[in-house]
Order: structure tokens, then sequence, then C-alpha cells
């Protein structure tokens, strides 16, 4: 049998803690929390049908979008009107290289403005859009 001394088995230890301590010492330390969500500050657009818009008020952001649905409706029939140009842009819907863009509004700058949509045979309907500072 094999004789163990008391310092044979603190050596045993002290070198087992020694090795330890050296390779925790150069683990990569845990981050650091952030404040910061992921992804920022990207708002979520809105999603619209041409059917549901009935003087609604819809809040926005700057640089907040609304994507409109025409629902078998051609694009290019319908005439939109804005009351103030400075506060919200409209976009048609397109078709470019092989990929289909939807129709929609983009929040500009702070302030009201009224999204008038007339389609041939039908009354107006409007959208009315507040656009709130971030």
């Amino acid at each position: 049998m094999a004789k163990f001394t008391i310092g044979k088995a603190v050596a045993v230890v002290a070198i087992a803690a020694a090795a330890s301590f050296g390779m925790s010492a150069c683990a990569t330390p845990a981050p650091e929390p952030t404040e910061t969500t992921i992804g920022g500050d990207i708002v979520a657009p809105i999603e619209l049908n041409y059917q549901d818009i009935d003087g609604q008020t819809l809040e926005l952001v700057v640089g907040q979008v609304v994507n409109i649905n025409y629902g078998g409706i051609n694009d290019g029939e319908v005439e939109v009107s804005i009351s103030d140009p400075k506060v919200v842009e409209y976009s048609a819907a397109a078709y470019e290289n092989d990929t289909q863009f939807s129709a929609g509004l983009l929040a500009l700058s702070g302030g009201e403005s009224t999204v008038t949509f007339t389609f041939a045979g039908e009354d107006p309907r409007e959208l009315n859009i507040q656009v709130l500072l971030k």
C-alpha cells in the first residue's frame, strides 16, 4: 500500500487550486448588461387594409410606416391626396426586379395630416395621421 502524507495531500490540493485559479483568470469576463434593446429605435410597421380605412386616426412616430393592402384593387386606380406632405408621404405599390412592394405611408416629421384615398365609383376614405417626435 502506498503511503500518503499530509504534506503530499496538501501539495496536490494546492496544485489543483492553483491550476483552477489560473484557468479562471484566462476566462473571458461576462459582458456588461446594456440598457438598449435589440433593434434600437426600430418601430414596427402598421398593417392596414384599404377596406378598413374609415376616418380613424393613427399615431405614428417619425420614421414609422403604414403598409396598405388594397386587397385586389389595382393601386393605380386609387387617387391619394395628403393635406400636409411635410408630415407624411405616400408610396404607391410597385413591382421591380421580381419584387412586389406594398403601398404605404411614411411618417416624416411631427404634426398632423389627413390622407384621402379615392377609388373610382366609391366615396373617398380618409385616414388621419398624427406623427409624434421620438
